[in-house]
């Protein structure tokens, strides 16, 4: 009986440790990746940020100070964009001609839950940050549409 449980807690004790060890490494990976992207001069940085003007009650899409578009690609921007919007996960589909084609399976958050001005923010950010690459005018989305935003294809004359 002794050795029951002395095999069980050893087992329990190997299979903590084990999961430990993967997430570990998987934070690990990620420092990695990010250093590496900072090496090439990438950075997590959306190059289009849209706010609201309190004087004129407009939405305004500025350029990111902050933002150095050195040596991004579409795939480095759409991780900027989910990392500045971790409820939205915008995935690529593909690229035809000067259309880039996106998804966002779970559109709940763009749809429903961020209001208009916010869903609207988030498009324009999306839309001007993708169309700076070189190749780039327009931006195909998909998604369930819903009360806040609509799928369908975007380009920088959409948010005048």
């Amino acid at each position: 009986m002794k050795t029951e449980i002395y095999i069980s807690f050893i087992v329990v004790l190997l299979l903590t440790s084990c999961q430990s060890d993967s997430s570990k490494k998987s934070v690990e990976a990620m420092a990695v990746d990010s250093a590496a992207k900072a090496d090439q001069g990438k950075t997590l940085v959306v190059p289009w940020e849209a706010s609201l003007n309190d004087s004129t009650r407009m939405m305004e899409i500025n350029r990111n100070p902050a933002a150095n578009m050195t040596n991004l690609n579409y795939l480095d921007l759409i991780d900027a964009l989910n990392y500045k919007y971790p409820q939205i996960k915008l995935e690529w589909i593909k690229q035809e001609g000067d259309i880039i084609f996106l998804k966002i399976e779970e559109a709940d958050y763009l749809t429903r839950e961020s209001g208009t001005l916010g869903a609207r923010a988030y498009l324009a950010e999306l839309t001007f940050s993708l169309t700076e690459l070189k190749g780039i005018s327009k931006v195909n989305l998909s998604f369930k549409e819903g009360d806040h935003a609509r799928p369908g294809v975007y380009e920088r004359g959409d948010f005048d």
